[in-house]
């Protein structure tokens, strides 16, 4: 029997969201179904510029066929995932978390279940994007009146500014709610520095990618010099990117992604790895919809992952039943294979299909 796969690509409108790297009003996206008997497995996808991915990529990688065609663990057998993502990272993911989601339908579990854990909700932090000082203190009041007990500050812009807006995020948030920090690599070692000096008293849990991703010992050094705990996101984008930055001593925390390294396959193996060498780490999202937030709060679940990033979905047009969110908690359905359904109405955003 064979798997067939087909896909659509969605534009949704999204709130603003602004980072160092530039605003964003809209999300690109992919949904694939891999249809195998009467079951169906969906996945979704969101390229993005940062991982030298967009949606032709995404697009021309998903019309060519993969290679396997009919158990679906013929899947993971021929590596199809790590394939896909040199060429698109969020094609392969989207494929990816279709297959997991179709096999978790076939064996009656839920992704989480599989990987041996079973969890009602996964604690997720809210993040608050390159606005003003007073802009973000409003937001900040309104996430922790919400049930968020971690907040993620976005910086990298003007040095200033960025301490205006962690000083009144910390004024609204007080002493009890966690604050980290995200410049996206958008400072330079002095800058990082500098920020670093003049925010010691906002009490940051730690600073995500403060330089560009390729100045691991930039990196190393910065983490040494203001012991600030280091979580990598844009320098590691597969397992041979965690093992360079252990090697520079770069690192505390990785910042693993589905549209990063290609899905939950990819994710798994990035998990063993900054495992075995102690690092701790964090799932986050890029743009997602709730299929693929949903896939890697599963993972956060069932690899206990120390900080969870996916906050995503809340932003963005919705066009699936959840996951819902509450009191800062992904709400987990335990459902086999991801839990998630797209609504009835999901296919006026479509702009292709194959």
């Amino acid at each position: 029997m064979r798997t067939e796969i087909h896909f659509y690509q969605l534009t949704l409108p999204r709130k603003r969201f602004e980072i160092s790297t530039g605003a964003r009003t809209t999300a690109e996206v992919f949904v694939v179904f891999a249809d195998h008997g009467n079951l169906q497995g969906v996945g979704s996808g969101s390229p993005a510029s940062s991982m030298n991915d967009n949606p032709l990529k995404c697009r021309d990688t998903l019309s060519v066929p993969q290679g396997f065609s009919s158990d679906p663990e013929d899947f993971f057998d021929e590596r199809v995932s790590f394939n896909m993502r040199e060429k698109s990272p969020a094609a392969a993911a989207a494929m990816d978390i279709a297959i997991w989601d179709l096999l978790g339908k076939q064996n009656g579990v839920s992704i989480s279940n599989h990987l041996g854990v079973s969890s009602d909700a996964v604690p997720t932090d809210a993040t608050i994007d390159l606005k003003s000082p007073g802009a973000a203190k409003q937001e900040a009041d309104n996430l922790v009146n919400s049930g968020f007990k971690t907040l993620k500050i976005k910086i990298g812009g003007s040095l200033r500014t960025d301490v205006d807006r962690v000083k009144a995020v910390r004024e609204a948030a007080g002493e009890n709610i966690s604050i980290v920090v995200d410049a996206n690599g958008g400072y330079d070692f002095k800058q990082a520095s500098d920020f670093l000096s003049k925010t010691t008293e906002y009490k940051i849990e730690f600073f995500e990618q403060p330089l560009p991703g390729e100045m691991l010992k930039e990196l190393a050094d910065l983490r040494t010099e203001h012991g600030v705990k280091i979580c990598l996101d844009e320098s590691v984008s597969n397992e041979i990117d965690i093992m360079e930055a252990i090697e520079k001593e770069a690192a505390d925390i990785v910042n693993i992604k589905l549209m990063k390294c290609g899905g939950l396959t990819a994710a798994l193996e990035m998990v063993d790895v900054a495992r075995k060498n102690r690092l701790e780490i964090m799932t986050g999202c890029m743009g997602d919809i709730g299929i693929s937030i949903s896939a890697a709060a599963h993972l956060a679940a069932g690899k206990s992952a120390e900080y969870v990033d996916l906050d995503s979905h809340l932003n963005i047009e919705s066009v699936c039943d959840g996951p819902a969110v509450r009191e800062g908690n992904i709400l987990m359905n335990n459902l086999p294979g991801h839990g998630i359904r797209l609504n009835e109405d999901w296919q006026k955003w479509v702009i292709d299909r194959r």
